[in-house]
């Protein structure tokens, strides 16, 4: 009776043990015990948690934004930078001088369209800034033929859309300089927008040759854009025509220039203020309102003050 006992104990012994050890393998628990996890636990904090899909998703997302608005930011850079009126100063190895009839560029932003002389022909057609490229499109021009013009040929290529042309802007003393280059980096052509607006408007004579002026009579208007100048010497009215050389930084020329005839006290001023826009070279801003005309030696002729524009009706 004791051996059946004694049997029957440690068969039920087995069968617990064997019941227990089923328990645990057929459950597959990832549990581990407290102080391994406890292990695990600091190791993993040591390690940089690995960026889950969307967080690299959402990092090219980032990356590519940011790409985007510096392409962006460079399209209106180039783009806000051609608006306006470029003449055009040498095409390929060959120098255009201003004693010709000086090919140019017109770039309207505005609507997007693009004017252009070759120093023969008159083209016309549209135009849009990708980035640092220029694409022309349906460009028109006359027809004419000039034996004497060597570039005009080369000037309707660079325009004529066949494909895009890259393009670089460089500030150069006070003017800015337009590149157009082929597909190895090479110019084409070269264009120049001089910084002459500084001297559009109205102007006050305050002085000739260093002499004081005055006479709030004594005045000049010059219209830049219109390449016009018309004013008064405190006696009488005069009236011409700017040049603004492109061979040269804020070259400027004052010519054709026509006066009426009224006799009057001030004929010394007068003569003066004349003579001296006769000799005009150039002309400098001195950021102050003030402006200052001088001859070819550099000599200072005539200061002008800015005239203020009155809002009065």
């Amino acid at each position: 009776m004791n051996i059946k006992l004694t049997y029957m104990a440690a068969s039920v012994a087995v069968a617990l043990m064997a019941s227990s050890c089923s328990v645990f393998n057929n459950s597959k628990s990832n549990r581990v015990s407290g102080d391994t996890a406890q292990k695990i636990e600091n190791t993993n904090k040591n390690k940089p948690a690995k960026p889950s899909k969307v967080e690299k998703a959402d990092k090219n997302k980032d990356n590519g934004s940011h790409e985007s608005a510096r392409k962006k930011n460079d399209h209106a850079s180039i783009a806000s930078q051609l608006n306006g009126e470029w003449r055009i100063v040498k095409v390929g190895d060959t120098k255009v001088s201003g004693d010709d009839d000086m090919p140019y560029i017109n770039f309207e932003a505005s609507t997007g369209k693009f004017y252009s002389s070759n120093g023969c022909n008159i083209l016309n057609g549209n135009y849009k800034v990708d980035t640092d490229k220029i694409a022309f499109s349906g460009v028109i021009s006359t027809m004419k033929y000039c034996e004497w013009v060597k570039y005009d040929s080369a000037i309707t290529a660079v325009l004529s859309g066949e494909s895009p042309v890259k393009v670089t802007i460089t500030k150069l003393g006070s003017d800015y300089y337009l590149a157009f280059l082929n597909p190895s980096g090479k110019e084409m052509m070269t264009a120049v927008r001089d910084n002459m607006g500084f001297l559009n408007g109205n102007w006050q004579i305050v002085s000739v040759r260093g002499k004081a002026i005055d006479d709030e009579e004594a005045t000049i208007f010059i219209d830049v854009p219109a390449l016009k100048v018309h004013g008064n010497t405190g006696c009488n009215y005069f009236n011409g025509e700017v040049y603004i050389n492109p061979d040269k930084s804020n070259a400027i020329d004052f010519s054709n220039m026509g006066l009426t005839r009224m006799a009057c006290p001030k004929f010394e001023q007068e003569q003066a203020i004349m003579l001296a826009l006769e000799e005009t070279a150039t002309a400098l801003d001195r950021g102050d309102g003030n402006v200052i005309l001088l001859d070819n030696a550099g000599k200072e002729l005539m200061t002008l003050k800015s005239i203020p524009i009155s809002t009065e009706e």
